[in-house]
């Protein structure tokens, strides 16, 4: 018999709080086996009262913005839940975190344990964790990309990511619009994209606000010294073997290339929890290109991966 788990979702009026709510109820970007598990929900809201109690949860998911995570993670620590976080409160240090988003962070004895839940890179220590920081999306897209090559590359890396709408709205506009905004080193995903890849970047986000979902990420990164003397397809192929090997079956890491019967792009990715990743190099130069779905591999369906390592189910 599957067993019973109790799952709370605070703030899920929300984007990601509705997209954890279509996982566990209808089975979305099937990361969930409903026949092994019978997960029972309980929403509570910010302030105005909860349908349901919190009490006896597993798992506490935290669809909610930094100041509230802040505000509702100890309550759900004492009663014994374990605590999935989907902003940014507990990804980064301190000192970053009060730099970048401008808050001061009322928990700081909780940074030490929090674990940054990222399954493909952190597996072992999310399944001993009590509170999961769940990476931002844009994030994702950039550090499952570059974390497995950062010790052939050279500089910088210049990240050019185009998201759809769903990222802060639940609409799309009928007119296109395509809008770049926090260029260069002045959006707060950049400190964690830099941490935990291992490579420093610039970043451009660009919102396609007439597309609903979808994230397209491209780097353009400089190779080192003895990768920049080999071929050009001898160095792709280098690149695209160690992304490759990096990553369990699991993690639905994909590494493609185009061709005159399929090319890669959002629609492959959309509605999954996979990512796919193209790797091309040209003069010494990696371009590489990560598509995912925002809501999913960049938000929900990648927390849902994080609660069934934390409760043993994966």
């Amino acid at each position: 018999m599957a067993k019973k788990y109790k799952v709370g979702i605070i703030g899920y009026t929300g984007m990601v709080g509705q997209e954890l709510t279509r996982v566990f109820e209808e089975g979305a970007y099937d990361v969930l086996d409903k026949d092994k598990v019978d997960v029972k929900i309980v929403y509570k809201r910010n302030s105005s009262g909860e349908i349901g109690s919190l009490e006896d949860c597993d798992v506490v998911f935290l669809a909610t913005k930094d100041q509230a995570s802040l505000d509702s993670v100890q309550e759900c620590l004492d009663k014994g839940c374990k605590v999935i976080d989907m902003s940014g409160a507990f990804r980064l240090d301190r000192e970053k975190f009060e730099k970048w988003y401008k808050l001061p962070h009322t928990r700081p004895e909780l940074l030490k344990e929090a674990v940054y839940g990222m399954p493909a890179i952190n597996r072992e220590k999310i399944k001993k964790a009590r509170l999961v920081a769940n990476p931002g999306c844009y994030a994702t897209s950039v550090i499952l990309a570059l974390y497995p090559i950062k010790d052939l590359l050279a500089g910088e890396a210049t990240v050019v990511s185009t998201s759809g709408n769903s990222g802060a709205r639940k609409s799309v506009e009928e007119v296109s619009d395509d809008w770049a905004y926090s260029y260069g080193h002045k959006h707060k995903h950049v400190p964690e994209m830099a941490m935990y890849s291992g490579v420093k970047v610039n970043f451009t986000p660009v919102v396609l606000r007439s597309v609903f979902k979808g994230i397209n990420t491209n780097i353009r990164v400089q190779l080192d010294a003895e990768m920049s003397s080999k071929t050009d397809e001898e160095a792709r192929c280098i690149l695209e073997e160690r992304i490759r090997n990096a990553y369990s079956p699991l993690d639905l890491v994909s590494v493609v290339r185009d061709s005159s019967e399929m090319s890669y792009g959002t629609k492959v990715v959309n509605d999954t929890n996979a990512i796919s990743i193209k790797v091309n190099v040209e003069d010494g130069f990696a371009y590489i290109n990560s598509c995912l779905d925002n809501l999913g591999k960049g938000a929900a369906s990648q927390a849902v991966q994080n609660f069934k390592i934390m409760c043993g189910l994966e």
